[in-house]
């Protein structure tokens, strides 16, 4: 198989996942689907809640009030958030747990209004709540993995079937924008974890930037093999959501397989019962990750699990 017809193959699994969501724009290997009002409101509102609980649990001291511009008012604070990572994850904690909790009900209710759920074998959780910001962060912004530079996650060790899911939900989304683009080719040497997403270059270079924003209540579904890049345009902070799912048909090549993951993987029916009858509990307090970085060591076990009722 070439590798152009390769690539085809992969957009049209992706034109069958979409193909009974609400699509505002359609790309080989880009899909823009629209989300009712009602379900993007509710996961707005609750990703607002665990902005406003991260930040009272972090900074005890400081008064922070729970509005719909908590990122505008609190920017700074939100840059400085002991569990923001270099990439901007605000990765959940012992103490901010039950709210995060109200993000993931509310994202699985809106996917399983979508009629997304069904087209994936497994799907990463917990998801990723990322605050970026459109300063030039110089650390940061020229790490190997640094989302700066146009890459595809198989490169960070995500799987080549992984489908990418985007969703914007607060603050500046031109200030701070995601670009998404398709490449002319992409050879099997190259859908391979790398050390640095600039071994790709071969790759970035012949690939063609899609034509569409980066706008409030969409999802942004994109295939493993598209690229994406993170655009920092002036000072500002946006807010999303972003994770991975893997879809029960598979292409020749491909494996269901997470191990080289970063992310954890579950099934999808038990990814639909998290935060429902089944809660999510975090043992790491708020500033492990700085504490690793540090050199501490931490055990291996992040999110527990705890049912707390009979499905």
């Amino acid at each position: 198989m070439s590798a152009d017809s390769y690539l085809i193959e992969r957009g049209q699994r992706l034109n069958s996942i979409s193909a009974a969501s609400d699509v505002a724009a359609a790309f080989p290997l880009l899909k823009v689907l629209r989300p009712s009002r009602e379900t993007y409101a509710r996961l707005r509102n609750a990703v607002t809640t665990y902005i406003w609980h991260t930040l009272s649990q972090a900074f005890p001291n400081k008064t922070f009030d729970l509005t719909s511009a908590v990122l505008e008012e609190f920017r700074a604070f939100i840059a400085a958030l002991p569990n923001r990572t270099p990439n901007g994850v605000l990765l959940p904690r012992r103490q901010t747990h039950l709210s995060f909790n109200l993000v993931h009900q509310a994202l699985a209710d809106m996917f399983a209004q979508l009629g997304l759920l069904q087209h994936f074998s497994s799907i990463q959780a917990p998801v990723n709540i990322r605050a970026v910001t459109g300063t030039p962060e110089p650390v940061a912004d020229t790490r190997p993995y640094s989302s700066s530079k146009i890459h595809t996650d198989v490169w960070n060790g995500e799987p080549l079937a992984s489908i990418l899911f985007n969703i914007p939900i607060l603050g500046d989304v031109d200030a701070v924008a995601l670009q998404f683009f398709e490449p002319a080719h992409f050879p099997e040497s190259l859908r391979k974890p790398l050390n640095d997403y600039r071994l790709g270059d071969d790759v970035v270079r012949g690939a063609a930037a899609y034509q569409t924003s980066f706008e409030m209540n969409r999802i942004y579904m994109s295939d493993g093999l598209s690229l994406h890049q993170t655009l920092k345009r002036r000072e500002g902070l946006r807010l999303s959501i972003d994770f991975r799912a893997i879809p029960g048909i598979l292409l020749p090549g491909e494996t269901a397989e997470t191990s080289y993951s970063k992310a954890k993987y579950v099934a999808t029916d038990a990814w639909r019962l998290l935060a429902d009858t089944v809660i999510m509990v975090s043992d790491k307090p708020m500033d492990a990750f700085q504490r690793a970085m540090s050199g501490e060591r931490f055990a291996a076990v992040d999110f527990s699990t705890t049912l707390i009722e009979s499905p």
